[in-house]
Formats: C-alpha cells, structure tokens, sequence
C-alpha cells in the first residue's frame, strides 16, 4: 500500500526535503533579519521525502516561491494535495489569491496548468523560454571555449561579487534600463557570481545577470548593454556566465534564457544557433476561498 503523507516544516530545512527547495529559496529562507511570513510544507512516499512547497506570504496574497514533486513520486495526486493545503492555510491567514511561476514544457506543462485551473485558477502571462544542455555544445566553436578549464574571460568583464556598491549603484541607475531588469528588481534571482557586468573606465556600461534554480540548473535573468558598451560585450558576458555555471556544477549542466524582448529573442537564437528546447513561462493565479 502506498502511503502518503504531508508535514509542516520550518525554515532550516531537514536534508531530505532541502533538495526540493530552489537554491536562492533556501537561502532567503534563512537570511538573517527576513521577517517575512512563510508556510514551508514537505510531502513524504512511503516515509521518505518526495516534494516540498514553500509560499511567502504578503498582505493580501501568498506567493509560491517553490514547489516541486520528486518524479518518482508524480502521477499520486501529491501535488494537487499539497496545493489544497497551501489554499487551506490561505484561507486560515485570510488572504485572496495565490501566485505561482514555472517554467515546464511538454506533458509537465500540461499538468501544471491543468492543476492551477482545476482550482479555479487562470493563466496570466505565456512566454517562451530557450533551454539548453551544456554537452550539446561542447564541440561549439562559440560556446565550447567557455566549457572547458581555460577559458579566460576579457579583462574588462569584473563579476558582480568584485563589485563596489558604487558600482551597483551605478548599474541600478543606468540610462535607458528598464526597471524589470535592474538587480534590485531582480531581488535575490541575482547571484553574484553568476552575473558579470563590462567596465569602461571602471564604470559598469553593461551586465549579464543569473542565478541558479535546481541542480546543475542555470538560468539568465537579464542581460542589458549600454551605449557605451562595444556590440562584443554580449557574447563574452553570455559566455562568462556560462564558464561560471561550468564551474559551479563540476560539469554538465542545464541553462535558460528567457526571450522576453526581441533582442534576447535574437541572442538567444544567435547563442544557441536555433539548438535549444522550446519551454514556456507562465504566471498563474488562484483565487483563495474564505475560511467558512
């Protein structure tokens, strides 16, 4: 008989659940002084941990900020469980509605929005997304260099963890860069060794921005270039990051870029020379019922 089970976890996750949590997730969870409020649930097959849900909540919403089922465990109703739970508490704490963000493709795309909708939710946005495997490009004379051990980056590329906060700062205010693709939007998608910014006269005058998502699992958040950036400031930024993610998972890995202007769309395709799996970001949101 299979046996499943739901607990309530805290912040400092157990070692069996913490695999299931995104990286910078588990990390904001622990961040000293965050007072927000979480409901952090894990699922357990047969007695072992299978899944883990994790929702901030603010005034008047909750907002999924994980959530994943083990495949092994997929196809036993342990997600749609597990989201009735977080609308129960919803309820509890008198909030209206619950947002959620993934990035599926394909049958667990599919079962996704058919979830989100069976509990009355709706799809607010639909946008492509570019995913990639590192060892399809190994023999690319574009992005091989940046898989292998020796690949020097230019010296004019200085990775966000050298930066000053002046130097942030003066990212932050850059003329003609949209508000979405600013760090401090970004918010804790931006990690630091993952995202590279190019100096002219130790002035940042464009940025690659990433962060890591799941094991061996990259993705860019925005890349921005400014008039005083030279055209090739791009490709060595891409390629810088992409050395880094190399580095950080020890050798193959998964990358995402997400096309959301032409341009992207365009160094996406350019990038990848069209070689890529074709993946889909959604918005969702289900409204809460009130507690009766």
């Amino acid at each position: 008989m299979v046996n499943i089970s739901f607990c309530r976890l805290g912040r400092i996750l157990p070692e069996s659940f913490a695999g299931y949590v995104l990286p910078y997730v588990r990390r904001d969870l622990t961040r000293t002084g965050n007072g927000s409020a979480y409901t952090v649930l894990g699922a357990m097959w047969n007695g072992l941990a299978c899944g883990v849900a994790v929702v901030e909540w603010s005034e008047y919403e909750g907002n999924v900020r994980s959530f994943f089922i083990d495949p092994k465990a997929r196809s036993r109703g342990i997600a749609g469980h597990l989201l009735d739970l977080l609308l129960e508490e919803g309820a509890r704490l008198g909030k209206e509605a619950l947002y959620l963000e993934y990035i599926l493709k394909d049958e667990e795309l599919a079962a996704m929005d058919a979830l989100v909708l069976s509990r009355g939710g709706s799809i607010e946005t639909d946008s492509p997304v570019c995913g990639m495997k590192s060892e399809d490009f190994l023999d690319s004379p574009l992005v091989g260099p940046a898989l292998r051990p020796g690949y020097q980056r230019p010296a004019s590329i200085v990775l966000f963890s050298d930066l000053t906060q002046s130097q942030i700062e003066t990212i932050e205010s850059g003329a003609g860069l949209p508000f979405f693709l600013r760090p401090s939007y970004l918010g804790e998608r931006v990690d630091p060794n993952l995202s590279a910014a190019w100096m002219v006269d130790g002035k940042p005058v464009a940025f690659v921005a990433g962060f890591q998502t799941g094991d061996r699992v990259f993705c860019m958040s925005s890349i921005w270039r400014g008039p005083d950036a030279p055209p090739s400031s791009f490709r060595s930024l891409i390629l810088t990051q992409i050395n880094q993610c190399w580095y950080r998972s020890g050798g193959s890995f998964s990358f995402f870029i997400s096309p959301i202007t032409p341009r992207v769309e365009a160094i996406a395709e350019w990038f990848t020379g069209g070689n890529y799996d074709p993946y889909t970001h959604r918005d969702a949101e289900i409204p809460i019922p009130s507690d009766p």
